[in-house]
């Protein structure tokens, strides 16, 4: 329940809708609020020179400068 009330309480209209039907039980609000938490994370790499940092999804890094690559989250970012 306390999961739930911190989501909701700092959640925008457009990001409560983008949440799935199902996110009822304790399981499932607790997965959303650590994503939430951590909103910048790249889930896609694009191109062979470019990897996460230290395996962590928030940061990447390039290996080559003769290599175009990007790094995208499939998630709604806010500024």
């Amino acid at each position: 329940e306390v999961a739930r009330q911190a989501v909701c309480s700092t959640a925008t209209d457009d990001e409560m809708s983008c949440l799935p039907a199902h996110s009822s039980g304790a399981t499932s609000w607790l997965s959303i609020l650590q994503r939430y938490e951590h909103l910048l994370l790249f889930d896609v790499l694009m191109g062979g020179c470019i990897e996460y940092r230290n395996g962590d999804k928030r940061t990447v890094r390039a290996l080559s400068n003769d290599h175009y690559c990007s790094a995208a989250s499939s998630y709604p970012m806010m500024s």
